[in-house]
């Protein structure tokens, strides 16, 4: 029963980060990247996973977050099948509309990402999630989050 226990508050936690993560992307448009991070980590009262962290993690803690964000991702999906009202134009919709478009498996996720830190020293600042919005998710959508168009990258 424990276990049942742990797994369901992790599955809670997974999805109120996900949420939490997909909200703060549409702020970086207004906000600016540095300064969504630095409100994602005081929000979440935890640092937000960067480049300086991600190139000094485990093989496995890295395919522990990417599964973890699609985890959520898989979960937000089902409860917006299940319940319509739900249903919004966010980071999650995007994700698996790329997805359906170029599917990648977890091996080549963390590949995409190791290869754009190595590739970009400069950027480790930008968060993991920002890499793989620009590498997987951005050019294999359409129309931006909340039907927003999608800015020329710089």
């Amino acid at each position: 029963m424990e276990k049942a226990k742990v797994t369901r508050n992790l599955v809670v936690t997974v999805v109120l980060i996900g949420i939490l993560i997909g909200s703060f992307y549409v702020m970086a448009a207004e906000r600016g990247r540095e300064a969504v991070g630095k409100e994602m980590g005081k929000s979440l009262g935890m640092p937000v996973l960067t480049g300086d962290l991600w190139q000094k993690m485990t093989v496995d803690g890295k395919e522990a977050f990417i599964w973890g964000l699609w985890h959520t991702v898989a979960i937000e999906h089902y409860l917006m099948k299940k319940y319509p009202d739900l249903k919004k134009d966010n980071f999650s919709l995007k994700v698996i509309e790329a997805s359906d478009k170029s599917p990648l498996t977890l091996d080549q996720t963390v590949a995409m990402v190791d290869q754009y830190y190595q590739t970009n020293p400069d950027h480790l600042e930008k968060p993991v999630v920002g890499v793989l919005w620009h590498m997987a998710v951005r050019p294999n959508i359409a129309i931006g989050i909340a039907g927003r168009p999608l800015k020329p990258e710089n």
